[in-house]
């Protein structure tokens, strides 16, 4: 039975109490809400009427929730979706879709994904917008608040609302400039060390997601000299031209065209790769694909989803931590 508190309740609202829940501030909140922030303080003093309490504190930080706007917080999501999804259209058609997707990328992701995912994009569906930023320690905050809709990362400990999904890793390779004397040679383990190494690596990971070469090479007593570590990718290859250095990195980035006059990637020593296989523990943290759940339901979510995997598996190549 539909209760006459429910019939006069405005959805929207709702909406302005879930958009300021995310945000704390109600001037950012008004710019999500296109409004007015007199407006939406009027808005709120609706909810804390509806509620009968105050919902949110102000101080200096910005606005602290009460217990009971927390307790909302905790059923909004899956409410508003579920309404969403009442209210939207199961014919969801890419070339027609218009909107933005918000993507959190370590730098060494974006070098490999971003040329080919916005080339498909472009012919599938030209009104799509991505706005890609660098992924920071604090994404599953980030996608909770909606400031994001997918993230990429190594996946050690992931919050219960946060869905993680394994990135296809290919091989690593050794990298190297086209003019290295090793270029078409079958070198070994012992060439292998004999030359200074770079190192890409994502701020935020714990040592023993750093880097699995290193990790194998260690359990056999077996070092190679670190020169340059660096979260750039495009930084490492302009040394790659410009020293005898090399580079272990996941396969793929060489599918993307923006080095191949540059580098070239050779496969790993055959006693390095047996080292690999020997000692590659699965309960190593793997590059996932993140995303929160209250974008499961959503079908341009679902289908960006299918897009961002698909050139996650063959051109960015999964787990960076190879490196």
């Amino acid at each position: 039975m539909i209760s006459r508190k429910l019939i006069r309740t405005d959805l929207n609202l709702l909406v302005a109490l879930q958009i300021l829940l995310e945000e704390r501030n109600v001037t950012r909140a008004a710019e999500r809400l296109s409004v007015s922030q007199p407006a939406l303080s009027k808005t709120l003093q609706k909810l804390r009427d509806s509620f009968d309490d105050e919902l949110f504190t102000r101080t200096a930080h910005g606005l602290v929730p009460t217990p009971r706007a927390e307790a909302l917080a905790q059923q909004l999501p899956n409410l508003l979706e579920n309404v969403e999804q009442v209210l939207g259209s199961d014919n969801f058609s890419p070339d027609t879709f218009v909107g933005t997707f918000k993507l959190l990328l370590p730098p060494i992701i974006s070098e490999g994904l971003l040329p080919g995912l916005m080339a498909e994009l472009q012919q599938v569906a030209p009104q799509v917008q991505i706005i890609a930023g660098e992924v920071t320690p604090d994404y599953q905050e980030r996608l909770k608040k909606g400031e994001a809709d997918f993230a990429t990362f190594v996946a050690s400990e992931t919050e219960r609302d946060i869905l993680a999904e394994p990135i296809e890793a290919l091989p690593p390779r050794c990298y190297m400039g086209v003019g290295h004397e090793l270029v078409g040679r079958d070198f070994s383990l012992k060439d292998f060390l004999r030359y200074p190494h770079l190192r890409l690596y994502l701020p935020g990971l714990a040592r023993e997601n750093t880097s699995l070469v290193d990790d194998v090479l260690g359990q056999y007593g077996v070092h190679r000299t670190i020169a340059l570590e660096t979260t750039q990718f495009s930084a490492a290859v302009g040394v790659l031209t410009r020293t005898h250095s090399l580079l272990v990195a996941n396969a793929g980035f060489e599918d993307s065209g923006l080095y191949r006059d540059l580098i070239i990637g050779c496969e790993l020593p055959q006693e390095l790769q047996r080292m690999i296989r020997n000692t590659y523990s699965d309960h190593r943290g793997k590059m996932s694909l993140m995303r929160h759940t209250r974008t499961s339901r959503s079908a341009a979510h679902q289908w960006l989803r299918g897009l961002l995997m698909k050139h996650l598996a063959t051109r960015t190549a999964g787990d960076a931590s190879a490196a």
